[in-house]
């Protein structure tokens, strides 16, 4: 039984590199450049806090005109808490993890390069997901003293932006809105913006 059953494992990976593998892999993947495989890097603010947002991502296409996103933010710098308040002697990291479905809608034509290959272009997308925020808030008293706060929550999220230019690697230009899932306290919305460059694998 155990025989078979590594097997059967075996032959279903063989099965599945063979398209990633063969002549037709660039179809596979890219689907006439309908389909978006990328890892970027993103840097921007959320406008509050926190004030600096560095994005890693990865996107992959199983479908064409649509893709999966899985990122990580690092936020950092204390920034307003509301209306002309300022928020002073505390320091805050915060780490968000999230994954998001997106509609990819591509423009222009595709075009080739002087070998006969795919130069991928950019396009529109918007999407929905969820995420897990972790933000730490440290509170200082003095030099040696200092309170330390952690608060850890699930997310709503929602995004859209572009992808500009031509070729493997294009400017990422990104707004979303993250927000708790508690819907009878929707106080905890949070913007950001987000610029940065992708390299677009296929």
């Amino acid at each position: 039984m155990k025989r078979s059953a590594g097997l059967l494992l075996i032959v279903m990976l063989l099965a599945l590199s063979v398209p990633a593998f063969s002549s037709e892999r660039e179809d596979f993947f890219s689907s006439e450049g309908k389909k978006f495989w990328s890892v970027g890097l993103n840097m921007g603010t959320s406008f509050a806090t926190p004030l600096l947002i560095v994005n890693l991502n990865v996107t992959i296409a199983p479908l064409p005109y649509s893709f999966f996103e899985f990122g990580y933010e690092l936020g950092t710098i204390t920034g307003m808490a509301g209306e002309n308040v300022t928020i002073k002697d505390v320091e805050y990291t915060s780490n968000y993890f999230y994954a998001r479905v997106n509609l990819f809608l591509p423009y222009g034509d595709r075009t080739f390069d002087s070998y006969g290959k795919p130069k991928e272009g950019g396009g529109w997308y918007i999407g929905f997901g969820f995420g897990l925020m972790s933000a730490e808030y440290a509170f200082v008293q003095s030099v040696t003293e200092r309170t330390v706060a952690t608060v850890t929550t699930p997310t709503f999220d929602v995004g859209t932006g572009f992808f500009i230019g031509h070729g493997r690697i294009l400017l990422k230009l990104g707004y979303g809105v993250r927000t708790t899932m508690d819907l009878k306290n929707l106080i905890g919305v949070n913007h950001r913006m987000l610029l940065g460059i992708c390299y677009r694998i296929y």
